[in-house]
């Protein structure tokens, strides 16, 4: 989760993130 948190304030970065993150949290 530490890397959320280091997400770049582009909506460009945060959208890349939430793509890798949110299925991870869904499967795990």
């Amino acid at each position: 989760m530490a890397e959320w948190s280091k997400a770049p304030d582009s909506s460009s970065g945060l959208r890349k993130r939430a793509w890798v993150q949110i299925p991870l949290l869904t499967f795990f």
